[in-house]
């Protein structure tokens, strides 16, 4: 009889664990919607940290830390363009919270790589998929898609 309760418990948590992860499904949540495209800032967040460079290639890690202005310049059929402003920082080089706490020079050093920049990217929309074409601005070698 315990044996029957204990499945049942893994199964009830299962199912929940189902439900919560699609209620995160960046293509469904109004957080990541961009341009009235459902999903599409969470996909260029993702191509964006994995090929940019910022600062003259010095920042080789930087995240997309916020959406300060976008704009959809050219909409066809099956692709867009989008120009966006943005707000990044390095997760290696920023600095990260223990320069609050310890304004040495180091910290002063590292905290180059945050700041605002500018970006257009050409995005490809097949039914519900939307996947990154083009990035402007310094990337790495070699191009990787989420």
């Amino acid at each position: 009889m315990a044996c029957g309760r204990s499945w049942t418990a893994r199964a009830l948590t299962l199912a929940l664990l189902l439900i919560g992860t699609g209620a995160c499904d960046p293509a469904k949540n109004p957080a990541w919607t961009l341009g009235g495209q459902p999903g599409l800032l969470f996909t260029i967040k993702q191509y964006y940290e994995l090929n940019a460079l910022e600062e003259g290639g010095r920042c080789k890690a930087p995240l997309l830390e916020g959406v300060s202005r976008s704009r959809v310049v050219e909409d066809e059929p099956g692709r867009f363009e989008v120009d966006l402003a943005y707000y990044y920082r390095d997760m290696i080089r920023d600095g990260g919270d223990d320069c609050d706490r310890l304004p040495n020079a180091g910290c002063r050093a590292l905290r180059e790589c945050r700041g605002f920049a500018e970006r257009s990217f050409v995005v490809a929309r097949e039914a519900d998929r939307l996947e990154v074409l083009e990035m402007s601005g310094p990337k790495k070698g070699r191009v990787w898609q989420p």
